[in-house]
Parts: C-alpha cells; structure tokens; sequence
C-alpha cells in the first residue's frame, strides 16, 4: 500500500491485492476484512442530512439520518441488508453505489471526471421517518479534494476521499419541497475503505456551513488508528473549496456539562485546533450478535472555535452544524 496524502481522485483504488496480514490470504478471505463505504453529510439553513451505505461484510447498513435545526428533531432510516447487496465503486470518476429494495432507493452517482456526483433519495413514510424522494447535485469544480492512505502496521491502513463541495438541487420532505441552493448549502463526501483491526474505533467530529465573510467552510477532525497521526492524518478544513491541512488532534468529552461538550484540540497545543462540539441531540446504537458487537454514538450539534491554518489565518467555525461519532465495532 502507498501511504501518504494525494491532490487528486484516485483512478484505481485497489486495496483488494494488498497482503495486509502478513501471511497470502486468498482473495476472498481479504475481501471479508475490506470495509467499504459511501457516506455523505450535507445540509441548509435549517436541515442536516447523513447518508451513508455502509458495508463491514459481516454488518452492512442502509442509512439516512435528517435532523431538523429549527425543531431540534432527529429522524432515522435503517436497514441491516445482506453484504452482497452493497457493491463500492473502485473509483470515483465514473461509477455508482446505490440501494434498492422494497419501495426504498438511495442511489450515488459519482463522475468527478465530470465534476460532479448526482444523489437519489427515495424513501417511503415511516414511524422513524417522513417520505423523501428528489435528487441533488455535488458540484466538485474549485473543490481540492484530501485524499489518503493511512497506515495500521507495515501494509494495513486505510484510503479515503473527503471533500467540500458545492450543492444544489430538491427534496420533497413528507409533501413539502425543500430547496439546496449553492449560496447557502453544503455537502461533504466521504468515499472509504480499509483493513481496519478485529476492534474498529475511531473518534470524529465534521460539519460546515458559512462563516461571518459568506465563504463555504466545512470541517473534519479524526482520530483513528494511524500508526504515525502527525504524518498521516484526515484533519483539515475547506474555505470555498480550498482545502487546508490541519495537525493531529485528540478528543475530550466533557459529560459533565449540560449540554455535552467534545473538546476537539491539536496534540501539540499550539492553538490550531480550539473547537467544541455541542450536542444537541445525543444518538445511541448497540448491537450485540454472537462475534459482532457494535457500540456507537452519533449526536448533532453545532461548534464554536477556531482553526488556524498553515498560513496563519484563523478560521472562525462559531454557529456552524455538523455530526459527531464515537465508534467502535467488533467484527
């Protein structure tokens, strides 16, 4: 594997003919430890949507989250579905990820030979969550992209495409159109696979919006399982489209306060990473089923901070919105 961080789509992305063991598995039995997954996180003024087709091969997911800033309401909609349902694309360039199945669709059209990828939501109404059905458009022109390799151990980590774009586009929310238009909308993508450990943890904090100046501003902070965080990390922050490269980070959640605070800051303590993230709205799934256990958290909330950036101009994040997870899987 060639680790490291890439300006550009990958073409290829071919972790599949990695030994990242130590030992010549059989394709097959690598295959069954790739995690793949799609996952997209975008929003307005009043709503923030997470989609994502999620697929561990022993757990996949189907899932589409809306949240409701004016309301303060969460709705969710989730299907375990079998692995083989769930094909990732080996490129984003031209290529699709989509499910399909009893009256649902969410569907990932991805051409960023193009510049762009085209989203399709089409879900019945649920006691979890209204009917939707439209479709948008990420548009990726002026949009650098952080693409990476992150080590595990010698030959076994993980890549991932993360970006900022442009958004635009409808949505019909239980009969009632919403509109995603670029001057006050965002989307942030996450293509992904790895040979993640037995136990997968991770801890991580994005969102976005527009700053006081009405420039495009989104936001990633991680911490994962990358042997080397100072040379091999996923944080940064995108201003219209710029992508800025941000320093290791590490996580401190503060339950004692009401609301929760996750105090998100860089390593060194430099200052150039000063966030918090406030949970609104908390999100707890457990799943226990004889060698797979899952224990996540995903709340909502909005953050107030700073970022500096390798230039030295301070990025003010106060008021934007965005999602927070506390992962861990065993499978």
């Amino acid at each position: 594997m060639c680790f490291g961080t890439y300006d550009r789509p990958i073409a290829d992305v071919n972790l599949i003919d990695a030994q990242p063991f130590g030992l010549p598995l059989p394709r097959g039995i690598r295959a069954l430890r790739l995690k793949e997954w799609q996952a997209f996180q975008f929003g307005n003024e009043r709503y923030f949507f997470n989609v994502a087709l999620f697929n561990a091969k022993s757990l996949a997911l189907v899932q589409v989250k809306l949240y409701d800033r004016q309301t303060r309401t969460k709705q969710i909609f989730e299907r375990k579905v079998p692995p083989w349902t769930l094909r990732a694309p080996t490129d984003l360039l031209d290529s699709e990820m989509h499910y399909r199945g009893r009256g649902a669709t969410l569907q990932f059209r991805n051409q960023l030979a193009r510049g762009r990828i085209e989203i399709e939501i089409e879900l019945p109404r649920s006691a979890s969550m209204p009917a939707i059905s439209g479709s948008l458009t990420a548009l990726a022109e002026g949009c650098e992209p952080q693409v990476v390799c992150i080590p595990f151990a010698d030959n076994r980590g993980m890549y991932s495409h993360k970006g900022c774009l442009q958004l635009e586009g409808n949505l019909e929310i239980d009969g009632r159109p919403v509109a995603f238009e670029r001057a006050d909308s965002f989307l942030l993508m996450d293509d992904h696979k790895g040979y993640y450990p037995y136990v997968m943890r991770w801890d991580w904090v994005t969102g976005g919006g527009r700053d006081a100046e009405g420039r495009r501003v989104g936001f990633n902070f991680t911490r994962n399982d990358s042997v080397d965080p100072e040379a091999y990390n996923e944080n940064c922050v995108w201003i219209d489209g710029r992508l800025h490269l941000l320093p290791p980070v590490r996580f401190t959640r503060r339950t004692e306060l009401e609301p929760e605070v996750w105090e998100v800051r860089d390593v060194a303590g430099q200052g150039d990473v000063e966030v918090d993230f406030v949970v609104e709205l908390d999100g707890h799934v457990r799943v226990q089923a004889l060698v797979i256990e899952s224990r996540y958290r995903g709340p909502f909330g909005h953050v107030r901070g700073s970022v500096r950036t390798r230039e030295g101009e301070r990025v003010t994040l106060d008021g934007m919105f965005g999602m927070g997870e506390d992962f861990y899987l065993r499978c």
